[in-house]
């Protein structure tokens, strides 16, 4: 018995003894594989890769082979021989559109691949970014990944991933929509930048800084400036281009709305009013397009798919060109809102400040607080609270209010609404006001919190204008009978 209990120990122990040293070698040569890439840099592993040829002679090439030797981090997106075939010699044969290709494949840090992972966009180091997903980077999908070497990893991919013009450099070099392109453009401007420009001295009487006038000048555009910037990789973006008879089609639409003095200011109005609805934040296919976007401004932008004349895909986005965007003036021209708590000034040389009311009410027709202002007992035949309003349209209004008196039934008050100008008379200094169009007087109902019709004005040029709400034709300074209020006025476009 004894004799059987020692034979099987010792079998059991020579077993496991085998069992280790297996374990052992498969562990060794997982270390030996493990650790000669990783004595390795990510060039010297690459090149030593079969069916990397053409990627090793474009590094070496381009000169990323030293870049890729040093100590820094990298991912490398390596397309392989037979992705290289088609590539463009003139891309390889010249310098610097070599040097930006090849930095297409390459970026900063470490980032291994993972097919459940979301889609991550990578900054890449020729300042593009690249959408790398669990099944693919960018239009390529992968031969294998996560190959390591001692300073990052490397995957294959089964295609090249071209140097993709941003938006605004997209728009820059089109042909598909001249007239467009000629406008943005036109919006460029050099602006004095004074922390680039070189001082060249001090200003004796001023004490202010010199500079060389042919330096600190910096490009701007007012479309990527007051719009969206859709230069900025950093994000992504929709643009549509309009071809030139939609352009064309489109502008003679507007311009009846932008009358001036001449017919470039018109012109150059409508065309910001036509464009500044054309660039969305977010990233359209023509596929995913919806069949309305919503500009920055707020706009409803109909898209019809069958307009699409041409789709260019972006390092941030998508450029569409189209035939038509048939806009509805509606969309385009919403209506104005003039809030009665934000007056821009009252009647000249009269103090009235003890006399108004900044208040938060409830309305129960909208069942919301609101804000608005009341005078009462003011003392002054005429009175008024002056708003200015820049760049009204050259059309016609219907103009509403909501003005509510909830402070007594009886004596009920009337007020008018008015458009003019105010200037200083040279002659005695006086501000005088005019009143170029006059609304019939509206009694301010008890306990109306419903919007009231007033009447029309009708603006021939384009430009700025001031409004007034104008009190009751007596003075008086008892029993609310001078009195002024305002919830807010709405201009409503009449075409």
């Amino acid at each position: 018995m004894y004799q059987k209990i020692k034979q099987s120990i010792f079998l059991y122990t020579a077993i496991v003894i085998v069992i280790f040293s297996a374990c052992s070698k498969k562990w060794d040569n997982h270390n030996a594989i493990t650790d000669s890439a990783v004595a390795n840099n990510l060039f010297q592993v690459i090149s030593k890769t079969p069916n990397l040829t053409k990627f090793t002679n474009l590094l070496v090439k381009s000169g990323f082979d030293k870049v890729l030797a040093n100590s820094k981090t990298y991912t490398v997106w390596a397309p392989n021989d037979q992705a290289l075939q088609s590539l463009d010699p003139s891309i390889i044969n010249d310098t610097a559109q070599l040097k930006l290709f090849v930095a297409n494949h390459i970026c900063n840090q470490s980032y291994s691949v993972s097919f459940n992972a979301a889609d991550k966009r990578v900054l890449m180091m020729n300042g593009k970014y690249l959408l790398m997903s669990g099944n693919h980077f960018d239009s390529a999908s992968y031969v294998s990944i996560n190959q390591y070497a001692g300073n990052g990893l490397f995957h294959v991919i089964d295609k090249y991933i071209p140097r993709y013009n941003n938006c605004w450099e997209l728009i820059k070099t089109t042909t598909a929509a001249a007239s467009m392109q000629a406008y943005l453009l036109s919006l460029n401007k050099n602006q004095f930048d004074p922390t680039l420009a070189k001082q060249t001295g001090v200003d004796p009487n001023s004490g202010l800084p010199v500079y060389d006038s042919s330096t600190g000048m910096v490009l701007h555009n007012i479309f990527l400036d007051s719009v969206v910037n859709v230069n900025d990789e950093t994000n992504q973006y929709t643009v549509i281009l309009l071809n030139d008879a939609a352009y064309s089609n489109e502008l003679n639409k507007l311009t009846p709305w932008f009358k001036t003095s001449t017919t470039d200011s018109t012109n150059n109005l409508s065309a910001f009013w036509l464009v500044k609805d054309l660039a969305f934040k977010g990233s359209y296919s023509a596929s995913q397009l919806p069949d309305t976007l919503i500009s920055q401004y707020g706009v409803k932008v109909p898209i019809n798919k069958s307009s699409i004349v041409a789709s260019y895909k972006t390092s941030n986005g998508w450029v569409h060109v189209m035939s038509q965007v048939n806009f509805k003036l509606t969309d385009k021209f919403p209506s104005i809102i003039i809030q009665g708590e934000n007056p821009s000034f009252f009647t000249y040389g009269l103090d009235r400040t003890a006399n108004t009311f900044y208040r938060v009410r409830y309305n129960p027709v909208t069942g919301k607080n609101f804000n608005d202002i009341l005078m009462t007992n003011y003392g002054v035949a005429n009175y008024y609270i002056g708003y200015y309003l820049r760049n009204l349209n050259s059309m016609r209004y219907n103009a509403y209010w909501v003005a509510v008196n909830d402070i007594q039934s009886t004596p009920l008050w009337q007020q008018r609404l008015a458009n003019g100008y105010s200037y200083k008379d040279a002659t005695s200094g006086n501000t005088v006001t005019t009143f170029t169009t006059t609304l019939p007087a509206v009694s301010i109902a008890y306990q109306n919190y419903n919007e009231v019709a007033l009447g029309q004005f009708t603006f021939s040029n384009y430009g700025n204008q001031t409004f007034y709400v104008l009190g009751p034709t007596v003075s008086s300074t008892s029993g609310n009978v001078d009195a002024i209020t305002l919830d807010y006025i709405r201009l409503e476009p009449a075409f």
